[in-house]
């Protein structure tokens, strides 16, 4: 149960600590008084949007905390334990700072933790009903919600299996939608992939080739210049077989000279040794240079050949890739583009297969779990014919009506609850005919329910009583005690039949200083409960018939309880 809620300086509240207890605990208040503040610093505290507007004028942050001793303890922990938050034995303590710099801080058992973790427990400690929820009655969509929930933990997996499946499907069919939309773009792309793979492999590129023909290239291009400068260095070094002596012929002299003389000092015999290998190096460099000058030819065919060659690999090199490897490598991913492309009636075949076979699992779930929530809407037609017969709506008729719709991510269930609110008349959309008083009546019913089978210990109530009176009204306190001995109530309420039912009264006031307004909220005792539902009979004038009239309330109701 929920058994503290502190609040500062949240709305027209500046600070107010109220100590619930178990039971029927109920908040009344003249209009105006901040009634419905409570119940938004709750639902602000266990997880709802946020907004500065919340903080009192002239303060820097709200704080809101609860103290929970839920009897579903243990796997509210369990929850806590998950998201590495400290537990503790006797109970979970939120809370919530909303700062005007909108660094929020959220807090269980006084560590640091996500807003999500707060929003995960919470559905294991309390259950608020706020006067929104009348409008979920009026959504058609909410109707299969509601009927969900009632039926509970025997159909969670299904629905997850059939949420999964129709996401798979719907996935499957935007593919295969794809493909046929772009019918005519793929074989466009595949003219221009052959057209490429045609120019890459009419070149028969090989790795490597360009260097080598850039080399040739370079040689050929400057081919007289090569052959003159080698001719003139070879006679210039060897001299012609004929009138010229070359170089090397004086330097053989001049070395056999050199040898005659390097045994006259050791230092001469060194030079010797280096001026013979300079020499045998020059001699070894004329080898070479007259293998290269007898081979080489100057071919201008040649030349117009691997010019040719070159502008059009450089072509290829401006389309396909830097380098002869990267060109090869993109023909390879030609290769696998062309292979997907087309392969694609063999996929869209693979596809249609696919899709036919997640369509009938997923219409075979579908068909069980309209059979689940069919039998399951009949037993709740009859127990809240039951629970608004309590609410003095004894003639009441209420039907789940389905209809069959085509397979989607919850279903083929097209869910309406209809009724009938007096006998003889004719079943019609509960949207359309029911009063304010009677949607109240049937939300309460509901409640009642559901609440019995989430074992949820605390419900709040706002103003459920809203268009209720009379008899009825008298009947919905009943209702409200009798829930209340396996549950903690906490109701907002304007009735006066309501307010002598609780077990605990609370005063919810506004009070007007020299320059702020303040919402004060006060625990009262038997006499000041007397005043206070004597005022919520008569007004604001008492007198003593109203004074009695309360007194008879508050007693019988000790009787009933």
């Amino acid at each position: 149960m929920l058994s503290d809620l502190q609040v500062k300086n949240f709305a027209l509240i500046n600070e107010v600590n109220i100590n619930f207890k178990k039971g029927l605990n109920v908040l009344s208040g003249e209009t105006g008084a901040g009634k419905s503040i409570i119940i938004g610093a709750l639902d602000l505290l266990l997880g709802s949007r946020a907004s500065t507007d919340v903080i009192r004028t002239g303060k820097k942050s709200a704080y809101i905390s609860a103290f929970f001793q839920p009897d579903e303890l243990e796997i509210a922990n369990n929850i806590l334990d998950n998201a590495a938050v400290e537990t503790e034995k006797n109970g979970i303590l939120i809370a919530r700072e909303i700062r005007e710099n909108g660094r929020n801080r959220t807090l269980i058992n006084g560590q640091l933790t996500a807003l999500k973790v707060v929003r995960k427990i919470s559905r294991y400690l309390i259950d608020i009903h706020g006067q929104h929820e009348h409008q979920l009655l009026l959504d058609q969509d909410s109707h299969l919600m509601i009927l969900d929930a009632f039926i509970g933990g025997e159909i969670v997996e299904l629905k997850k299996e059939i949420s999964a499946d129709y996401r798979e499907l719907k996935n499957i069919e935007t593919e295969l939608a794809s493909i046929d939309i772009n019918d005519s773009e793929r074989i466009r792309e595949l003219d221009m992939i052959n057209f490429q793979i045609d120019e890459i492999e009419e070149a028969e590129i090989k790795k490597g080739e360009y260097s080598k023909l850039k080399q040739r290239y370079n040689s050929l291009a400057n081919g007289e210049e090569i052959h003159l400068t080698t001719a003139e260095l070879l006679n210039t070094l060897s001299g012609d077989d004929y009138s010229s002596k070359g170089i090397m012929d004086r330097l053989a002299v001049l070395k056999n000279k050199f040898q005659n003389i390097k045994d006259y000092n050791s230092e001469l015999e060194n030079l010797n040794q280096k001026f013979a290998d300079i020499y045998y190096n020059l001699e070894e460099f004329i080898f070479e240079l007259e293998d290269y000058y007898s081979t080489f030819s100057y071919d201008e065919e040649e030349l117009a050949l691997i010019s040719a060659r070159l502008d059009l690999l450089n072509t290829l090199f401006r389309k396909y890739g830097e380098n002869t490897a990267e060109i090869l490598k993109y023909l390879q991913e030609l290769y696998a583009q062309r292979e997907k492309l087309e392969n694609i009636e063999e996929k869209i075949h693979n596809l249609n297969k696919k899709e036919n076979i997640i369509k009938i699992k997923l219409l075979k779930k579908a068909e069980r779990l309209s059979e689940i929530r069919k039998k399951y809407a009949a037993d709740l037609e009859k127990r809240l014919k039951i629970e608004l017969q309590d609410l003095a709506m004894e003639d009441i008729s209420f039907k789940v009506s389905f209809r069959e719709k085509k397979v989607g991510e919850k279903g083929i269930d097209r869910i309406e609850f209809l009724i009938s609110p007096n006998r003889g008349e004719e079943m019609r959309s509960l949207a359309k005919i029911v009063s304010g008083g009677e949607l109240s009546r049937i939300m309460l019913a509901l409640k009642t329910i559901t609440a019995g089978l989430d074992k949820v210990d605390t419900l709040v109530f706002d103003e459920v009583d809203s268009g209720v009176g009379g008899e009825t009204a008298a009947r919905m306190a009943e209702k409200l005690l009798q829930i209340s001995r396996d549950r903690q109530i906490i109701c907002i309420t304007h009735l006066p039949q309501i307010a002598s039912a609780g077990s605990n009264h609370y005063l919810i006031r506004k009070e007007k200083g020299e320059k702020r307004t303040y919402t004060r909220i006060k625990a009262l005792n038997y006499d000041e409960r007397v005043k206070e539902i004597a005022r919520m009979i008569g007004g604001t004038v008492m007198t003593d018939k109203t004074i009695a009239h309360a007194e008879e309330m508050l007693d019988m109701a000790v009787l009933d309880s």
